[in-house]
C-alpha cells in the first residue's frame, strides 16, 4: 500500500509546487509594481488576465485531485479536465522535474498511477465486453511459431510467455483483447471498437505518449516489464490486469 501511495504521490507533488511557485511569483510581481510605481491600465489588464489564468490552473488543479475519490459530472467537464491534465499539468510536472532532476520514467510511473486513479473512480459498473485489452507484441515468445497479430485467441497456450495467461483472463471475465504492434495499430483498434475503458500494456514512453494520444477514451495503464531488454520477451502482472477489470466492471 505504501509503495503504491509513493508511486502516485510524485507526479501531483510536482504540480501542486509548480503551481504554488507561479503564484508566489505572479503575486510578488504584482505587489512589487504597485507598491512601487501603482498600476497603468495595460498592467492591470495584465495582470488581472493572469490572475484569472492562474485562478483557473489552481482551481481546476483542486477538481482533478478531487476526481481521484469522486467522479465528475458531467461528461464535458471531464473532457476539459482530461485535457489540462495532460496538456498543462504533465509540462508543469516535467518543468519542475528537470529542475529537481527527477528521472523520466520515475515522473512517467507517477503520471500514469496517478491517471490510473482517476480513472477507476470514474469508470466503474462497465459491461465485459466494452472494455479493450491492448497488449504489445513484445509480451510473446520470441521463438514461438504462432505469429499473434491481432487476436489473442491464437495462442497455443504453450506457457512460455504471459500471452497464455492473459488469455485466461481474457476468457474469464470476456473482455476484448488484441495485439497492437505499434501505435497506429492501437489508434485504428481504438478507433474500431470504440470502447468504454482501455487498459493498456506497455513500457513508459509508449504508455505516456499512448495514453496522453487518446485523452478522449479512458486508458488504465499496466507497465509491463523488461527483464531481456526492451521490446524483447517482456512479462506483464496479470493480477493487475485482473484487478482492473474486476475493478470496472
Amino acid at each position: 500500500m505504501k509503495e503504491h501511495y509513493l508511486a502516485v504521490i510524485k507526479f501531483p507533488m510536482l504540480v501542486s509546487l509548480s503551481l504554488i511557485i507561479l503564484s508566489i511569483v505572479f503575486f510578488s510581481l504584482a505587489l512589487s509594481n504597485y507598491h512601487h510605481l501603482g498600476l497603468s491600465a495595460m498592467q492591470t489588464v495584465l495582470f488581472t488576465f493572469m490572475f484569472i489564468v492562474l485562478t483557473v490552473l489552481v482551481s481546476t488543479w483542486i477538481l482533478i485531485l478531487m476526481s481521484t475519490h469522486q467522479k465528475i459530472k458531467p461528461h464535458s467537464l471531464r473532457l476539459y479536465t482530461t485535457w489540462m491534465l495532460f496538456n498543462i499539468y504533465f509540462y508543469l510536472a516535467k518543468w519542475l522535474g528537470k529542475v529537481f532532476m527527477v528521472k523520466k520514467s520515475t515522473l512517467q510511473e507517477s503520471f500514469l498511477n496517478f491517471n490510473n486513479e482517476i480513472i477507476l473512480s470514474n469508470f466503474m459498473g462497465i459491461h465485459s465486453k466494452n472494455i479493450l485489452l491492448l497488449l504489445p507484441h513484445c509480451l510473446q515468445n520470441s521463438e514461438c511459431k504462432i505469429r499473434i497479430t491481432s487476436d489473442v485467441i491464437e495462442c497455443a497456450e504453450c506457457g512460455k510467455c504471459d500471452i497464455a495467461k492473459v488469455k485466461g483472463v481474457v476468457d474469464k471475465y470476456q473482455v476484448n483483447a488484441a495485439v497492437a504492434t505499434g501505435g497506429s495499430l492501437a489508434r485504428k483498434l481504438i478507433k474500431d471498437n470504440r470502447p468504454d475503458v482501455i487498459i493498456a500494456v506497455a513500457c513508459h514512453r509508449d504508455l505516456t505518449d499512448g495514453v496522453r494520444d487518446s485523452w478522449r477514451f479512458p486508458v488504465y495503464a499496466v507497465l509491463n516489464e523488461r527483464p531481456n531488454g526492451p521490446c524483447f520477451e517482456t512479462t506483464v502482472s496479470v493480477s493487475t490486469i485482473e484487478f482492473a477489470i474486476k475493478k470496472f466492471i
